[in-house]
């Protein structure tokens, strides 16, 4: 599949009078239509340069991207005014016009396309109807709360009809229950109009929610990049580790510490981290092991979620066992299509559990 969006090996260098920056490192990405594509990475990996070079808000030093087949990085100035009509945006910090009201912000972008007023009202109370904020019409962005002012961001982006939507961090600034309304949000867009979404973030929870792929940044290039379900059951790369660690919310009693400690000094013992999707999530794998293997099993802790509609589970066991029963009831597990992680190295884990 050629992709809606595709890019092929962006590279972008900032130079400032004191150093050089390198933010992109020949990326390549492909993002299918219809497909809500996340682009994760820690602060400063290259994230938002990333999708700024999609509408050419950022210009790569190297590369091309194509969107819908046409190659945005070839174009001149008027070409490309008329191509990015087909790509919306929605920022961080909302970008709206503090001296327009709600309904004025929403219909820029028809203004500016030059479209007649009462075709560009009755198209900007269309949207507004769609995001929820049909009696906000005529408030003025200081008269409303962050969330609402994401949700006239979202209106704004769709009035040109846009084949792509790009959100630039759009939660990062509000609280975990408006995030999760913004998100409710562009995932309803996505299925009601089979718009293809790019989201920017630095949260794993907000990709857990609504995305079907993911892209992970680290150091300006593509560290890995696949399913959103493959990559909380089968990480490759260090920092895609870290970061669903990082959104699992840990949390080990003392005593469970204790085990953690005693469990890196004894060799007939194994802390392992085990991932759960679908299916696998309501069978009873731990009673299967323990009375199959006789395996000891001492739970940790224990997470059940959702990837999307998907039932997805972590679970931090130690077990522990005579002979090789402890390897046999790994290679059982992962039998059953369990994603285990054996921790070998239990420091840097306390530090996680500890909050450190």
């Amino acid at each position: 599949m050629a992709g809606l969006v595709r890019l092929e090996s962006i590279s972008k260098t900032f130079e400032t009078d004191s150093k050089r920056v390198i933010a992109l490192r020949e990326v390549s990405l492909r993002v299918a239509p219809g497909e809500i594509f996340g682009i994760i990475g820690l602060s400063g990996a290259g994230k938002s340069t990333l999708v700024r070079c999609i509408n050419m808000l950022e210009v790569p030093d190297r590369g091309k991207v194509y969107v819908d087949g046409l190659e945005i990085t070839a174009l001149g100035s008027r070409e490309l005014r008329e191509a990015r009509k087909k790509i919306g945006m929605i920022f961080q910090h909302f970008n709206l016009l503090s001296s327009r009201t709600v309904l004025e912000n929403v219909v820029f972008p028809l203004e500016i396309a030059k479209l007649e007023k009462a075709d560009r009202v009755r198209k900007g109370r269309k949207l507004l109807a769609l995001v929820g904020l049909e009696d906000k019409e005529d408030a003025y962005p200081s008269q409303l709360s962050g969330g609402q002012k994401q949700r006239v961001g979202v209106a704004r982006a769709l009035a040109n009809d846009p084949k792509v939507l790009l959100c630039d961090e759009p939660t990062s600034s509000l609280d975990p229950q408006t995030t999760r309304s913004i998100l409710r949000l562009l995932d309803t867009i996505n299925k009601a109009f089979g718009l293809t979404i790019i989201l920017i973030t630095h949260e794993m929870d907000a990709i857990r929610q609504i995305c079907d792929k993911v892209a992970v940044i680290a150091d300006g290039k593509v560290a890995e990049s696949g399913r959103v379900i493959d990559m909380f059951t089968s990480p490759r790369h260090e920092t895609t580790k870290a970061m669903i660690r990082g959104s699992s919310h840990i949390d080990a009693p003392d005593w469970a510490v204790e085990i953690l400690e005693a469990s890196a000094k004894a060799a007939d013992r194994r802390v392992v981290r085990l991932s759960f999707m679908g299916e696998s999530t309501g069978r009873p794998v731990i009673s299967s092991i323990a009375r199959d293997f006789g395996v000891d099993i001492n739970i940790l802790t224990a997470q059940i979620d959702h990837i999307k509609s998907i039932p997805f589970g972590v679970m931090l066991v130690e077990l522990s066992g005579n002979g090789d029963a402890v390897e046999k009831s790994i290679d059982f597990l992962r039998g059953l299509g369990v994603s285990v992680e054996v921790i070998d190295d239990v420091s840097d884990l306390l530090t996680e559990v500890n909050g450190g």
